[in-house]
């Protein structure tokens, strides 16, 4: 049966690729009800996709990314404005899942599909929310258990028991990185430097890529974060002034009197882990070689 599939990919190439973008659009449909209700604490089942003003969507008009452009982001029953966000991360999901079939071998091709759904929906919702749900946030971290044992080629292991190992490896090395920085950061800077749910994060990017992965993905965030803290504070608009002389919105202060603003750390955590999957190995294997060169 596999000999026949790796037959059909060979002599139609791009059948499959075609076939996980339209998989894919189809997920991010749902990953959309994910982000909107799980925050919510609604139901991801029951009930069928709605409008906002309560009306059920027909199945022909719930197709992704087509609908919103037949609709020209209005909703058909009254006319509402439709976020481009839903086609968005409809097209993102199922670009994500074509190139991963068609760049990646598929036994890592698979887990890199599942990384990414769980990895969209925790990335929009910590955006918008700044939170982090346990629920998906611990699916997160068994899907990739689940993975490393499958897939023990995704964590260069040669079985399931090795790959299950070093998945729990990863698991506890990224969730007690998390761990402690958090508790350090927030004994110096005497308020919460991460939340608990960055931690379950890391843990889960440990279980899919391993210790490594988990590593790179906390250190390199950093990088990212700090460069988009700093584009946000260039460009984002200065502060009002109320009549009483308090700044909207109202802006937190750390010990020493600065004031901060909250930022997501989840979705930066996540880009890194998506630079691991694609050239962070390569990264850290010419790292160690020039060491030793």
């Amino acid at each position: 049966m596999l000999s026949l599939f790796q037959e059909v990919n060979t002599a139609f190439p791009w059948f499959f690729t075609g076939a996980f973008f339209v998989l894919g659009s189809v997920v991010g449909s749902f990953l959309n009800v994910c982000i909107y209700r799980i925050p919510n604490g609604e139901s991801v089942v029951s009930p069928g996709s709605h409008c906002a003003c309560g009306k059920p969507i027909p199945v022909w008009l719930n197709v992704p990314v087509l609908a919103w452009l037949f609709l020209r982001g209005k909703a058909a029953c009254c006319g509402r404005k439709i976020s481009l966000r839903y086609p968005a991360v409809e097209l993102l999901t199922a670009l994500v899942f074509a190139a991963s079939w068609h760049f990646l071998p598929w036994e890592i091709a698979v887990p890199a599909m599942i990384f990414s759904a769980f990895a969209i929906v925790l990335a929009f919702i910590d955006w918008d929310t700044m939170f982090l749900p346990d629920s998906v946030n611990a699916s997160f971290v068994l899907a990739g258990l689940m993975c490393s044992a499958a897939f023990p080629s995704l964590l260069g292991a040669e079985n399931a028991i090795e790959g299950l190992f070093s998945g729990i490896v990863g698991l506890g090395v990224g969730s007690m990185t998390a761990y402690w920085f958090r508790y350090f950061a927030s004994l110096v800077f005497r308020r919460e430097a991460m939340g608990e749910g960055d931690v379950i994060l890391l843990g889960g990017i440990g279980a899919f890529l391993g210790w490594e992965g988990a590593l790179f993905s906390f250190f390199f965030s950093s990088f990212i974060g700090l460069f988009a803290v700093l584009l946000a504070r260039i460009f984002s608009p200065r502060k009002t002034t109320e009549p009483d002389g308090e700044k909207f919105p109202p802006e937190e202060a750390d010990a020493s009197g600065n004031e901060c603003s909250p930022f997501p750390l989840g979705p930066w955590l996540i880009l890194a882990a998506v630079v691991y999957f694609v050239v962070g190995a390569k990264l850290i294997a010419f790292y160690f070689a020039a060491l030793g060169a």
